[in-house]
């Protein structure tokens, strides 16, 4: 069962019930009427009902669903016959289907249109789920079945993928605390209600802080800013009732905004505004949700016999040891570091010219996009027009038909969450339907911030189900009438997120528990961002980097941008691998002092690993969602990881001749994106490239070897 929790929680009981006690105090399902629990009337695709649905119709259904999960599982734990592996492992394979397909549906609508009601479902739901998960993994009964199956996996004849399972299976139970004596499996119940509380509030804190920090510019702050982004601006603050120019505290937002605005004071207004979010002095403060967790998890790692938070996560990674972690990371860090200081004086002497001494956070990229456009005669601003987000999404459409061989079809029958989402029917070159995929591209009031990757349904052979899977983006909407139009930087995440999709949508594979993106950290991001590659293909640009008029990027133009990719990536790479190293230093810790303060120590650590402080962290402590709200604690190392990996499997590419290689992309369709959690990801990735990387490949892609 790959069941669904994110993020939330309430307090338990002491001591975890079991399974069949719980079906007992099943409740009654509600009315028919809810159009979450009858036959959704578009299967056989497994979309959830979106248009019929209220956000009162979750609570109650997933009462229901819950409910009917818990009898699911009892049965299992009754069968009087010894356990084997179909009446307990593949048992637990079709058990909960209805609750998961529930709470995929909400979830994905808790991230993407987090509407005050929704905002007020999440904490109950998100505690009605943990405190499920609870009794189903700390259940007494439940894991001996499972234990009594694993202790006889040697003679029982499985097929490499049941083996895989099973161990699985037996390793979730373990990790989740099934083998502990009874009080301390009780109080890692209790632990993990109150982690999943704390992660609704801190993801409910941020967005709260993300709105209120949007900044509200006048026409001469505004200087330098180009006429579409402007007007987008205008927009933007009359839809929020006020006069000016709003700049929304999203990344997608703020950094177009301080690459090209003259008025320093702006940028700084800006920068601040969209840096300190859960830093500041109001009720949307993260800093005591930040230390609570910190002394949860050192609790439950000690509880499970491991001597700190990033030694349990990391022993279910292919990293294994924080250490070993730590020395990728350094291995990046330090001539990413030199390259930055370099950088840095070359940004001084230029603003020298403007009359200012020293370099800030929020002159950065200001100053290095004049360093670019001085070096390689490029202008972001008419860089940009010819990046037209459908334009995007075409280049995106065609490669991975050149790639795969497969087509979108678009399904405006479908229902979606939300006004603007579009849905796509993806097929094989036969006309199979491999999946279904769903993009909501544009940044609301209601989105979390940044871009992930959802699976409304998981891929599995033994469930006759096709993948459908959810990318998210944070792109500003353009101004009525005006294209959407997007940053290189952001054709990347496009690409990237949908390499995710890919993962989700050709996995081949018999169980939902092992389907698609259900691997470690370090091996989840490899094939997200190996597809990023394909953006920078100059034939991909020549056909869809079009202006307005449909001319294309001028050959010139394209020479130099291509030539600038590993241009200002000390600041980049330094950003980026600081925190993770500060993600991992924090996990490491084996105590919280009771006075702890994450600015001071954000502060301290980064000023030993000396970070210039006009470089900075790519996320601060107090709003770093992928470690407080999203599953990424003691775990953002794993984009440097996989990225070692994604340079040198595009490698392969490069040294083929052709960057459109068949035989390899079926190779790393076969070996890597079809093959989900079936076998070691090691094994996966030996299996397309022959070995496994070191981070040679990663630092000379960013041209820092």
């Amino acid at each position: 069962m790959r069941h669904i929790i994110l993020a939330a929680v309430s307090s338990i009981a002491l001591a975890a019930p079991t399974m069949t006690a719980l079906a007992q105090t099943a409740v009654a399902a509600p009315a028919a009427t809810n159009p979450l629990l009858g036959d959704w009337i578009t299967d056989p695709q497994g979309v959830p009902p979106y248009g019929m649905i209220k956000a009162a119709d979750y609570q109650p259904a997933l009462d229901s669903a819950l409910a009917e999960a818990r009898q699911e599982l009892s049965a299992i734990t009754r069968v009087r016959s010894a356990p084997t592996f179909a009446n307990t492992i593949e048992a637990l394979e079709r058990a909960g289907l209805r609750y998961q397909a529930i709470s995929a549906a909400f979830f994905n609508v808790a991230g993407a249109d987090a509407t005050p009601e929704i905002q007020a479902a999440e904490e109950p739901i998100s505690a009605m789920l943990t405190d499920f998960s609870n009794a189903m993994m700390l259940d007494p009964a439940l894991f001996a079945r499972v234990d009594a199956v694993y202790r006889q996996r040697a003679s029982l004849g499985l097929s490499p993928e049941q083996t895989r399972l099973l161990e699985e299976t037996h390793r979730r139970f373990v990790r989740a605390g099934a083998a502990l004596a009874p009080e301390q499996r009780a109080r890692v119940a209790e632990i993990n209600a109150e982690m999943s509380k704390l992660g609704v509030a801190f993801g409910q804190k941020l967005l709260a802080d993300q709105k209120a920090s949007s900044v509200i510019l006048t026409e001469a702050e505004m200087a330098g800013i180009p006429a579409g982004a402007k007007a987008a601006a205008a927009k933007a603050a009359a839809d929020a009732g006020q006069p000016g120019y709003l700049i929304t505290a999203t990344r997608s937002a703020v950094e177009p905004f301080l690459t090209t605005a003259t008025n320093r004071a702006a940028r700084e207004k800006v920068f601040k505004a969209f840096d300190n979010r859960g830093a500041n002095a109001n009720d949307n403060n993260t800093a005591a949700i930040i230390r609570r967790m910190l002394e949860l998890r050192i609790e439950r790692a000690k509880l499970m016999g491991a001597a700190t938070h990033a030694d349990f996560v990391l022993e279910d990674s292919m990293a294994k040891t924080p250490e070993a972690a730590m020395d990728l990371l350094m291995q990046i860090y330090r001539p990413a570091l030199e390259r930055a200081k370099e950088e840095e004086a070359a940004l001084r002497s230029l603003a020298a010219v403007d009359g200012v001494t020293d370099i800030e956070a929020w002159d950065w990229r200001f100053y290095a996009e004049k360093e670019r456009a001085r070096r390689y005669n490029l202008d972001e601003a008419e860089l940009k027009q010819y990046f037209p987000l459908d334009g995007m999404v075409a280049a995106l459409m065609e490669t991975t038909g050149r790639l795969y061989g497969i087509t979108f079809v678009e399904r405006p029958d479908l229902p979606v969450y939300a006004p603007g989402v579009k849905a796509w029917e993806i097929r094989e070159a036969d006309g199979t339907v491999v999946g279904l995929f769903f993009a909501d591209w544009f940044a609301r009031p209601t989105k979390r911030p940044g871009a992930w990757m959802n699976s409304l349904r998981d891929q599995s052979a033994l469930l006759g189900y096709k993948a459908v899977v959810v990318n998210n983006c944070n792109f500003t909407q353009p101004a009525p009438g005006e294209r959407a139009t997007i940053s290189l930087d952001d054709a990347e995440t496009l690409f990237h997120e949908f390499g995710h999709a890919l993962h989700g949508l050709f996995s081949q594979v018999r169980y939902p528990s092992l389907s698609g993106t259900a691997v470690s950290r370090d091996f989840v991001e490899l094939p997200s961002q190996i597809h990023e590659h394909w953006i920078s293909e100059p034939s991909i640009l020549r056909a869809h980097a079009k202006n307005a008029a449909g001319e294309p990027i001028p050959e010139a133009m394209l020479a130099s941008l291509l030539e600038a990719r590993t241009f200002n990536q000390g600041f980049v790479t330094v950003q980026q691998i600081s925190s993770a190293i500060l993600d991992m230093q924090l996990h490491q810790m084996t105590s919280v002092p009771t006075d702890f303060d994450a600015v001071a120590w954000e502060k301290a650590q980064l000023t030993a690993l000396g970070v210039p402080e006009a470089v900075g962290m790519r996320h601060r402590l107090a709003h770093f969602s992928h470690i407080f709200d999203g599953g990424y604690s003691a775990g953002y190392y794993a984009y440097s990881w996989a990225e070692a990996m994604d340079a040198d499997g595009f490698e392969a590419f490069k040294e083929s001749g052709d960057l459109f290689n068949p035989v390899l992309a079926a190779k790393l369709r076969r070996e890597v994106l079809a093959r989900g959690n079936t076998r070691d990801p090691a094994e996966s990735y030996i299996a397309f490239r022959g070995r496994l990387p070191n981070a040679d490949a990663l630092l000379e892609n960013r041209g820092l070897k």
